[in-house]
């Protein structure tokens, strides 16, 4: 899950190579990696990769500081996503 989320991140935010690698705890918003309209987009990839529905309550920074937060996130909503494979 990190690996496909760091990938993601890595290939389509990311405009500065020195911010590479990105690790687990790199953060996101504070850097500048991620902004209003590239976490939209982060979230559209979320729901269509983990098959979640992300609810306007769970748009908080929290989730999306780093790659780990949003692993925690989509860890914690880990019953919604097995029901959505089975």
């Amino acid at each position: 899950m990190e690996t496909v989320i760091n990938d993601y991140i890595s290939r389509e935010f990311v405009r500065d190579p020195a911010l590479l690698p990105l690790t687990g705890e790199t953060p996101l918003l504070e850097s500048g990696i991620l902004d209003s309209l590239s976490l939209l987009q982060l979230v559209v990839f979320l729901e269509e990769r983990f098959g979640i529905t992300v609810g306007d309550a769970d748009l908080l920074p929290q989730n999306f500081e780093t790659v780990s937060t949003i692993c925690a996130y989509l860890r914690a909503r880990e019953p919604e996503m097995q029901n959505a494979q089975g």
